[in-house]
């Protein structure tokens, strides 16, 4: 079995290398895409928009009275606590344990407190959720009688109705823990639908160079921690994977080659592999100034082919680039719902993010140098704003009719937009001329070089444009994006700042700017 496994990853890179042979890859450069390890504005994919990088700080208690839920809505819970740092990892994060660990009875509390805030405003408007997505840190980490609090009082409290999926976030040294087998009881009992985990790579190089392998951690165990959750009875778990992570003494396909023969032998329901990016206040990012090796574009793009190749051989669905599934019903609500901007998500914890209408807002966050430090300032201080008020909203970004016909393309395009989609964008936002000439104009330029196609009336991505397909998403960012997230960065050059002006000045012109005012009130 495994001799036939290793014939087909040789076959699937066989037929990667003579594919990207046969794709012109000269146009894409020239347009300014390229294959990099840099987030994107703030994510490691084009999974939000805005990125979070454009929000600022707001007049929260104004947004929060503005406040319009659709009739069904989905949910999701930060829960920050980790085991260890990972060096990759940019989220809001502090340890299980000591000092950090002694923060959880605070934090479930604050939880709780900001649960039963939205719920009265949910209630009062007759909205339902539908959906919960507990994430973090390590959700699973935590103590047992803690999880179990947080969760059952938000079943308790959150207006719930035909709950589809509830999704609690694991790692393999929790999944391994002794008293695991007791909080996986408990998860069903509380009907948790979906476990993810985050392997990121089976092999023990990269474990051991992203601060993994510390008290004998190993892929084995790895291995044991999804096997265990396969047998658990919950019946849809997710793998998270990493591609392109820095080499050190394997090379990149052999490497490739341990991690597929892996899942191929677990098959999990559903695989999320990723491509590694790097944020300026991650370990990697810090270190990767001479002392790291990353793989070159051309190694990026053939393992990404060959990810493809061998996932649709042995049986699982292409979901979008970097996710696959043995069917799509195992699809996860939290991806579908937070990457969309019609669709409403209440973010709920530390740094969580939601999209409702009159924008995109987010609970307090700290992005500094040191991941660790800031995320223990953000905890101290959500934790005094939900005392103080009952939530922690401190940063927004208005979606005004352009700019949500921006996040319905810049989203939209990894699933293909309808023409009935785009033109009930564009009778919505019939008034945007401004951003109608970037879609003119991004189109044909992505179209003329291979990367879109319209085919059985919806605009979607070559299977070349696909390679690239997050790059090309975030083409589709408004000049009012760019400009606040590179302003938010420092990184801003007199050229984003003209595109943002002619931009500004065609809006005016549009006389749309009265009409898009929005309530939010920029405190900066």
């Amino acid at each position: 079995m495994i001799v036939d496994t290793i014939k087909v990853v040789q076959e699937a890179s066989r037929l990667a290398i003579k594919e990207l042979e046969g794709i012109c890859l000269e146009e894409v450069p020239r347009l300014g895409i390229t294959k990099t390890h840099t987030d994107l504005l703030g994510s490691h994919t084009v999974v939000t928009y805005p990125p979070l990088d454009a929000l600022r700080e707001i007049n929260s208690d104004l947004l929060f009275s503005e406040i319009q839920f659709q009739n069904r809505i989905d949910a999701y819970m930060h829960i920050p606590f980790c085991e260890y740092p990972c060096k990759f990892c940019p989220y809001t994060t502090i340890g299980v344990r000591g000092k950090d660990g002694e923060r959880i009875p605070g934090y479930i509390d604050a939880l709780k407190t900001e649960v039963t805030t939205w719920a009265k405003k949910l209630n009062e408007q007759g909205a339902q959720v539908r959906s919960l997505y507990v994430g973090g840190g390590t959700p699973f980490a935590i103590p047992e009688e803690d999880l179990e609090d947080i969760i059952s009082f938000t079943k308790r409290t959150l207006p719930f109705v035909d709950l589809s999926e509830i999704c609690v976030e694991t790692s393999p040294r929790a999944t391994l823990q002794e008293e695991a087998k007791k909080k996986l009881e408990m998860l069903k009992r509380l009907g948790v639908t979906r476990m993810s985990i985050g392997i990121q790579s089976f092999d023990f190089e990269s474990l051991k160079d992203m601060a993994r392998t510390f008290q004998g951690h190993t892929p084995e165990d790895e291995e044991r921690a999804v096997r265990t959750l396969l047998n658990s009875g919950i019946p849809n778990v997710n793998v998270d994977m990493i591609q392109d992570l820095p080499i050190k003494s394997r090379e990149y396909l052999e490497r490739l080659q341990h991690d597929l023969l892996k899942i191929a032998q677990l098959r999990p329901q559903h695989v999320t592999w990723y491509n590694l990016r790097l944020r300026p206040e991650t370990t990697y990012a810090r270190q990767k100034e001479g002392r790291v090796k990353l793989v070159t574009e051309e190694e990026s793009l053939h393992t990404r082919l060959t990810i493809w190749n061998f996932m649709e051989s042995i049986g699982y669905v292409v979901l979008e680039g970097d996710r696959f599934a043995l069917a799509e019903s195992y699809e996860d609500r939290f991806r579908k719902t937070r990457g969309s901007v019609t669709t409403d998500l209440l973010g709920m914890g530390v740094s969580a993010y939601s999209h409702v209408q009159p924008g995109f807002f987010q609970n307090t966050r700290e992005i500094g140098s040191n991941v660790r430090a800031d995320s223990q300032r953000a905890i101290e201080k959500y934790m005094k704003q939900v005392r103080e008020k009952g939530h922690a909203i401190t940063y927004g970004f208005p979606l005004t009719p352009d700019e949500l016909l921006a996040g319905k393309l810049a989203l939209g395009l990894k699933k293909g937009v309808s023409h009935e989609e785009l033109h009930e964008a564009l009778t919505y936002a019939r008034e945007c001329g401004a951003y109608n000439d970037i879609i003119l104009q991004q189109s044909h330029e992505l179209i003329e070089a291979g990367l879109l196609e319209v085919r059985d009336g919806r605009i979607q991505f070559t299977r070349k444009g696909r390679l690239f397909e997050n790059e090309i998403c975030a083409r589709f960012y408004s000049p009012r994006v760019i400009h606040a997230a590179h302003e938010r960065r420092g990184t801003l050059t007199p050229e984003i700042t003209s595109q943002y002006e002619q931009y500004r000045g065609r809006q005016e012109l549009d006389q749309i700017a009265a009409e898009q005012r929005p309530p939010f009130i920029y405190l900066s």
